[in-house]
C-alpha cells in the first residue's frame, strides 16, 4: 500500500515538476535565480524518493535528505535578493544551508550516475579547502571553509550558475518533447526505417542498428537508453543474420552513442555548449550535422564491410509490404520533429518551437487512431520527462560544484597555462585534453565531463589560435565517446548485457568502429568549415576529401577494399591515405588520392597473383 501511494506521489511531483518547467520556459514567471533552486529541490525530490529500499532506517534518511534539499533551496530562492546585496559576506545561515544543498548534490549525483561524479567533485572539494600546501602553479591561496562554501552557494560561477541553469530552461522541455514524439509513435517510425534498410542491404541487420540508433538518437540523447530502446530489437536480428555477438552488440554501442553528437537534443550537450558560447543554440546545431553525418557514414560503411568479407546478405524474411505499411502508418509523426528544427534554424526561439512541437504534437498524432495519444500518454509525457532529467539536472548541479571550486581557486588558469606551454605544437595539447575527456568520462554523463574539461581547458585550446565553437565541440566530442572506450564503457556493457556475451570483447568491437570518431575532432578542429564557420565554398572543397579519407581509412582498419585486403602493410597504406585526406590541406588531400588509387591497384593485383 505504502509503494502504491509513494508511486502515485512520485507521479503527480513529476508531472507538477514537468509543467511548471514547461509554463516557465512559455512565459517566463519565475525569476532565474528562483528557478535554478527550484529545480534542483525537484531533481533531488524525485532522485531520492526512486530509491527502493523500503527499510524504515532508510525512509526516514531518505525524508531527512528531502527536507535538506528544500530547506537549502528555499533559502536562497527566498532570500536572493539580500544575498546578491551583500555579495561575498559570508553568513552562519549562508554556510549552514550551502552545506547542506552540497551534502544533497553529492549524495542524489552518487544515486543517479554514479559514484565517479561525486567523487571527482570531493577531490575538488579537497582541493579548494587545502590546494594551499600544494607547492608550485597548481596549489593556490587558501580558502576558509565558509569561504569555499559560500562561493559555491550564493555565487553566479557555482552551484546556480550556467549548468544547472541550463538544465532548468532547456532540459526539462526537451525530454517532455521527445516523450511526446516518441509516444507519438516516432519511435515506431524510425524501426520501419531501418527495417527497409535491413530488408534491401547486405549486412542490412547492423545497418538497421545504424540508422535506427542515429534516429532514436536524435531525440533521447542518451547512450544507454538508445541501447536498451534499439538493442532490443537489432541485437537479436544482427546474431541471427551471422554477426558475432560481440560485433553485434559494438555496433549498437557505437550507433547508440553516436546519438549524444546527433542534432537537436545532443544529450543537453547543445544547450550548454550555446550557453558557454554566447551564441545560439541552432548555431550550435548547424555546427554539428557534418561531423555528425561523417561518423555514421564510417559507421554505416565498416558495417557493409564486414558484411561483405563474411557473406552476410540482408534480412529476408522481413516483409516488403508490411514495412511499408508501417511507414505509411506512422510518417506524420515526424512533422513535430521536423517543425522544431526548421523552425530553429530559421531563427525562431528555442522554447517557442519547443512548446509549439509540444502542443501540436498530439493534435498530428491523432490523424490516424493507431498513434492517437491517450489523456494518460499526454500527462505521462510531462512526468516522465521530467523524471528523466532527474539524472542530467543531478549531474549538472554537481559539475556545477566542480566548476565553482575552478572559478574560485584558479585553477583553470593554472591548467590553461600548461597547456599553453605547447602553443607551438598544438596536437599535444589537443591530445592531452582528449586524454582528460576520456578519464573523466569513465563513469559519468557526458554533460559532466564536457562542462568540466571545457572549463580547464577550453581558454587555453582559443588562446593557442583554435576557434572556439571547434574547440567546444572538440571536447563534448571526446567526453561522449568515452561510453564506448575501454575500461569504464557504460555504452558498451550494456549492449553486451542484451547480446548475452563479453563486455571486454564489446568494447573492443565497439572501440574499432568508433575510431573515426576520435579523427572527426581533429579534423574540424584543423578544418572549422566542416562546421560551418567558412563559406560554403570551402565546404564544398573539404567534404569530398573529408569523405574520402573516412572512406580510405575504414577499409584499413576493417581490411576489405572492393575485396578483401589481407597484406597488412596496404591495409597501413589504407589507413595512412585515409589520415592524410582527413587533414586539409592540397598537397596531403592529393598524396592521400594517391595511395588510395595505388592500395585498390596493388590489391587487385596481389589478388589475381594468388588464384594464379
Amino acid at each position: 500500500m505504502t509503494g502504491n501511494f509513494l508511486a502515485r506521489f512520485v507521479y503527480v511531483f513529476a508531472f507538477c515538476g514537468g509543467l511548471l518547467h514547461l509554463v516557465n520556459s512559455a512565459a517566463g514567471l519565475i525569476v532565474p535565480l528562483q528557478m535554478r533552486p527550484l529545480h534542483l529541490a525537484f531533481v533531488a525530490a524525485l532522485a531520492i524518493a526512486a530509491d527502493k529500499n523500503k527499510r524504515r532506517v532508510n525512509l526516514i534518511l531518505n525524508a531527512l535528505i528531502i527536507l535538506f534539499a528544500f530547506l537549502s533551496c528555499a533559502y536562497i530562492g527566498v532570500n536572493y535578493e539580500e544575498i546578491a546585496k551583500n555579495a561575498g559576506y559570508v553568513t552562519d545561515k549562508i554556510v549552514f544551508c550551502g552545506s547542506m544543498a552540497i551534502a544533497v548534490i553529492l549524495i542524489v549525483a552518487w544515486r543517479t550516475v554514479g559514484r565517479a561524479l561525486s567523487i571527482v567533485a570531493g577531490c575538488f572539494l579537497l582541493y579548494a579547502l587545502l590546494g594551499q600546501h600544494i607547492p608550485g602553479m597548481m596549489g593556490h591561496r587558501g580558502y576558509s571553509f565558509g569561504r569555499v562554501v559560500n562561493f559555491l552557494y550564493t555565487n553566479a560561477n557555482g552551484i546556480f550558475g550556467t549548468p544547472i541553469d541550463t538544465s532548468a530552461r532547456y532540459l526539462v522541455l526537451f525530454m517532455v518533447m521527445a516523450e511526446y514524439i516518441e509516444k507519438s509513435g516516432a519511435g515506431k517510425l524510425f524501426m520501419a526505417i531501418a527495417d527497409f534498410i535491413a530488408k534491401h542491404t547486405r549486412g542490412g541487420a547492423a545497418k538497421s542498428s545504424v540508422v535506427g540508433s542515429a534516429l532514436f538518437g536524435s531525440i533521447s540523447g542518451t547512450p544507454i537508453a538508445n541501447v536498451m530502446v534499439t538493442g532490443a530489437f537489432t541485437i537479436p536480428m544482427m546474431k541471427k543474420s551471422g554477426f558475432t555477438p560481440a560485433f553485434a552488440a559494438g555496433v549498437e554501442a557505437t550507433a547508440s552513442t553516436g546519438g549524444l553528437i546527433m542534432p537537436p537534443v545532443m544529450g543537453a550537450g547543445a544547450f550548454i555548449m550555446a550557453e558557454l558560447l554566447g551564441i545560439s543554440y541552432g548555431a550550435v546545431m548547424e555546427a554539428a550535422v557534418i561531423p555528425a553525418i561523417l561518423y555514421y557514414i564510417s559507421l554505416y560503411i565498416a558495417v557493409d564491410f564486414f558484411a561483405a568479407k563474411r557473406n552476410i546478405a540482408n534480412v529476408v524474411e522481413m516483409d516488403n509490404k508490411e514495412i511499408f505499411q508501417r511507414l505509411k502508418l506512422y510518417i506524420h509523426t515526424a512533422v513535430p520533429l521536423a517543425f522544431f528544427i526548421v523552425s530553429v534554424v530559421t531563427g525562431y526561439s528555442v522554447f517557442r518551437s519547443a512548446i509549439i512541437a509540444i502542443a501540436a504534437t498530439p493534435f498530428i498524432a491523432a490523424l490516424r487512431k493507431e498513434t492517437r495519444m491517450t489523456p494518460s500518454d499526454i500527462l505521462d509525457g510531462i512526468a516522465d520527462g521530467m523524471k528523466k532529467t532527474v539524472g542530467l539536472g543531478a549531474a549538472t548541479a554537481c559539475a556545477g560544484i566542480i566548476v565553482g571550486v575552478i572559478s574560485l581557486t584558479g585553477f583553470g588558469f593554472s591548467f590553461s597555462a600548461l597547456l599553453g606551454y605547447f602553443a607551438q605544437i598544438p596536437v599535444v595539447a589537443l591530445l592531452i585534453t582528449m586524454l582528460i575527456c576520456i578519464v573523466m568520462g569513465m563513469g559519468m554523463p557526458a554533460v559532466a565531463s564536457y562542462l568540466i574539461t571545457a572549463t580547464i581547458a577550453a581558454p587555453a585550446l582559443i588562446e593557442i589560435g583554435f576557434w572556439p565553437i571547434a574547440v567546444h565541440m572538440f571536447i563534448f566530442y571526446f567526453s561522449a565517446f568515452s561510453s564506448v572506450t575501454p575500461p569504464v564503457a557504460l555504452a558498451s556493457y550494456t549492449a553486451a548485457g542484451l547480446a548475452e556475451c563479453d563486455p571486454w570483447e564489446t568494447g573492443f568491437e565497439a572501440f574499432k568502429l568508433s575510431l573515426v570518431a576520435f579523427l572527426c575532432p581533429f579534423m574540424f578542429v584543423f578544418a572549422p568549415a566542416l562546421l560551418g564557420e567558412s563559406s560554403l565554398t570551402d565546404l564544398a572543397l573539404l567534404l569530398p576529401t573529408a569523405v574520402c579519407g573516412v572512406f580510405s581509412f575504414v577499409c584499413g582498419i576493417q581490411g576489405y577494399f572492393g575485396s578483401t585486403v589481407r597484406n597488412p602493410l596496404l591495409r597501413l597504406a589504407l589507413v595512412i591515405g585515409g589520415l592524410l585526406m582527413i587533414d586539409p590541406g592540397l598537397v596531403t588531400d592529393l598524396m592521400g588520392i594517391a595511395i588510395l588509387a595505388g592500395a585498390y591497384f596493388a590489391n587487385k593485383a596481389l589478388q589475381k597473383r594468388q588464384k594464379k
